[in-house]
């Protein structure tokens, strides 16, 4: 199966390129920027997703049967800031590439999207089958995303797997936006940490389990699937910041009490067990060698 990879040179592409390398597969990278990480028998396609003609040339000449779509801007502050930015890169890059897909007839869509959909939400443990209600540019972007892809698959056939991200980690630190990359950074560079709120939580999934989930929902050939891929399981800030102070005990590490302490969002991953037969690793152990990792450099 011929495989492209939109957005393969970015965090959790480049991620996903090794993993399908090691299981034997030949997948084709394509970006705009260049990975200094690509595998010895993948192969990498620079070019704009933005160009529809492009991308339809592109998936015709590879034969392209399946595309994993990872392009997207997900800072949601820097989306509240460039709206516009935002929509190309998290809603036309979609558009473009579903419409490519059309004109070359690609059968399937795995699609990155994010727990942001879902907004501010305080139903425990949230399943796909929770209301959308977004309260960010970037988590109204994802959603209207997700129903191009849907609707792409009741007029023209199209499958997909759309895989909502909880708060994905196990970057260099210096290549990281997450929380756990910013705190590892500060904590190297002897600059501030500021713990916004002791009490609120987030559900933190390593790129390796999200490499390992986009490889399975690739090959699957079941149903449609929405799924949430992240451990289940909630670490505070609070306890991310004793993480950071065992590893760094020279971090300067500052406390600031926010009106929504003790909030957060928390992944229901049970349809992608029972689809993908996904396991992620416990979070605490991940997120301890992910410190011992930088601690030591």
């Amino acid at each position: 199966m011929t495989i492209m990879i939109l957005g393969g040179s970015g965090f959790i592409g480049n991620k996903l390129v090794e993993i399908l390398c090691d299981d034997g597969s030949s997948p084709i990278s394509c970006d705009i920027k260049n990975s200094h990480y690509l595998q010895e028998n993948a192969k990498y396609v620079q070019t704009d997703i933005l160009e529809l003609s492009e991308m339809a040339r592109l998936f015709s000449k590879y034969g392209t049967e399946s595309v994993i779509h990872l392009v997207g801007l997900p800072s949601i502050g820097y989306c509240e800031k460039n709206p516009q930015l935002s929509f190309k890169l998290n809603v036309q890059s979609v558009q473009n590439t579903l419409e490519a897909m059309r004109k070359t007839d690609v059968k399937k869509i795995v699609f990155a999207s994010s727990a942001a959909i879902y907004g501010c939400s305080n139903n425990g443990l949230l399943k796909e089958t929770e209301l959308a209600n977004p309260v960010t540019i970037y988590g109204h972007h994802k959603l209207i995303a997700e129903q191009l892809i849907k609707s792409y698959c009741d007029s023209y056939g199209i499958s997909y797997a759309i895989l909502r991200l909880f708060n994905v980690y196990g970057a260099d630190p210096n290549m990281g936006n997450d929380v756990i990359s910013i705190f590892i950074r500060k904590a190297i560079n002897g600059e501030e940490i500021l713990v916004k709120g002791r009490k609120k939580f987030r559900d933190f999934i390593h790129v390796d389990d999200v490499g390992q989930a986009f490889k399975m929902a690739t090959s699957n050939n079941g149903s449609n699937l929405v799924l949430n891929i992240g451990s289940g399981k909630q670490v505070t800030l609070y306890e991310l910041a004793e993480i950071t102070e065992k590893f760094f005990p020279n971090a300067n590490i500052k406390y600031e009490n926010t009106p929504d302490d003790g909030t957060g969002s928390i992944a229901d991953t049970e349809l992608a067990k029972k689809y993908l037969k996904f396991k992620p690793r416990d979070p605490y152990e991940r997120i301890i060698e992910h410190y011992e990792l930088f601690s030591k450099n």
